[in-house]
């Protein structure tokens, strides 16, 4: 058996339409041979009351009425029944309809009563008044309509009414079989193409893009798809660029410190105290980096310790300014403290960790921002949080690279980086302001300067 989604849709389309032709065949089919039975009653019913109806208007009385009504409705031809009477041949029509006058006498042979006989008040539940200038002057007692047998012609009628009703039932499954296959190859088609387009993902081509044909649950579907193949290929490539960065990164100072040793160790050279620096410089950066390395793996594990607490930006700021001021003025730059705002709330933060965080983005700011110009420090309020903003008036972020400035190991320039300097800063503060519960971003226009901001979390007190 088929086990297609197509074939399971077409399955369950047919069911459906099978169902249905069927019950609304045997509903009609078992309901129309009521329905006309009991339309031929009512105009029977009707039939008989205008001509009871006009037999009393013109004569008055019911002398006579007898031998009128025989005369309208003769007897089928039959056997004489005793003493030669109609009887129940009396049956002129295809129901047997009992007439009496006003005084519940019978004008005709009805059931087991004879003409003449009263009948019982028990039987005219259902009586039909016969109305003569408002007077009640007889009834009609109806019979039931299972005692109607249709006429050839209705029964003709009745045969080719459901004869039509089987065929268009068939008609109407094949149509909707047809149309069954049109839907689903309409629904599978966006399904296969996901289908191809995942497992071609998983045998490790992962840029793959399916088209977009409805906004439906399948369009939200392969929306949801192309995002996440498109977010895939880029983790790919982050994490092979990553990869080389790292090995890159990791081995520049090894090289370094590998290359003075060698020479030290042949004897070509004298060790002197300046190649012993620079040995000491790599591998205290090749540290440093290990231990940057280590900080964004707990944070990434969710397992980086921080000690938060209520902390004064009046405190931390200026010492920021003050330890770096050095460096600025070593570089021919401005590094000022824009006034603090009196109202500015406590923030909850881990000093130690947010005084890092400053430094990467300073040490950055400072790097790149030419002599002669300025960078500025400044906190604010900003609802429940307090904003902490780091301006530079350096070469700026091209709008290209502007997305990544936070993504480990990427450098918006290779040409401004030096060996084993390349962009761990800003990628661990990302992670830290994050661990603390707040937000960093990054505006900059090329040669127009950058500007980082620190959005944290104000203490409650």
């Amino acid at each position: 058996m088929n086990n297609s989604l197509r074939a399971k849709l077409v399955l369950s389309y047919l069911t459906i339409a099978l169902l249905t032709a069927a019950f609304i065949f045997l509903l009609i089919r078992l309901t129309s041979n009521q329905r006309i039975e009991q339309f031929v009653l009512e105009q029977e019913l009707s039939e008989l009351h205008d001509e009871v109806a006009t037999w009393y208007e013109i004569e008055g009385d019911w002398d006579g009425f007898r031998q009128y009504f025989l005369a309208l409705h003769p007897p089928p031809p039959r056997s004489q029944s005793d003493n030669g009477e109609a009887g129940a041949g009396e049956r002129s029509s295809r129901g047997n309809h009992g007439i009496i006058d006003a005084d519940r006498r019978l004008l005709n042979n009805y059931l087991n009563f004879d003409r003449g006989e009263i009948l019982p008040e028990a039987l005219l539940a259902d009586a039909m008044p016969v109305l003569v200038d408002g007077v009640t002057i007889a009834w009609i007692v109806p019979d039931d309509a299972t005692g109607i047998s249709l006429q050839a012609e209705e029964q003709v009628f009745l045969e080719s009414t459901n004869r039509i009703l089987l065929i268009a039932s068939i008609a109407a499954v094949g149509a909707s079989l047809l149309i069954g296959f049109g839907l689903a190859s309409v629904i599978i088609r966006p399904i296969r193409e996901l289908t191809l387009a995942s497992e071609r993902m998983a045998q490790g081509k992962l840029k793959q893009q399916v088209y977009i044909g409805t906004k439906d649950e399948i369009g939200r579907l392969a929306t949801s798809f192309n995002s996440m193949s498109h977010e895939i290929t880029l983790a790919d490539e982050r994490r092979r660029q990553l990869t080389a960065n790292i090995a890159h990164d990791l081995g520049t100072p090894l090289h370094i410190a590998l290359g003075y040793l060698e020479m030290i160790q042949s004897g070509t050279r004298p060790a002197t105290a300046e190649q012993l620096k620079v040995i000491e410089s790599e591998l205290n950066h090749l540290k440093r980096l290990i231990k940057d390395l280590d900080v964004l793996s707990q944070a990434d594990t969710k397992t980086l310790h921080l000690d938060i607490a209520p902390g004064s930006l009046q405190d931390i700021l200026p010492y920021i300014i003050a330890s770096f001021t050095p460096l600025a003025e070593e570089q021919g730059l401005r590094l000022h403290l824009k006034p603090l705002p009196e109202k500015l709330s406590a923030i909850m933060a881990d000093d130690e960790r947010l005084v890092q965080v400053l430094g990467n983005i300073l040490s950055n700011a400072i790097r790149f921002t030419p002599s002669g110009g300025e960078v500025e420090l400044s906190a604010e309020q900003v609802d429940k949080s307090a904003c902490i903003r780091i301006r530079d008036s350096g070469v700026g972020i091209a709008p290209e690279s502007l997305p990544y400035v936070f993504d480990r190991f990427y450098q918006a320039d290779k040409s401004r980086g030096r060996s084993g300097k390349m962009g761990l800063g800003l990628a661990i503060s990302k992670e830290l302001v994050e661990a603390m519960g707040g937000k960093i971003s990054a505006e900059s226009s090329v040669n127009q300067g950058t500007t980082i901001s620190i959005l944290l979390p104000t203490s409650p007190l």
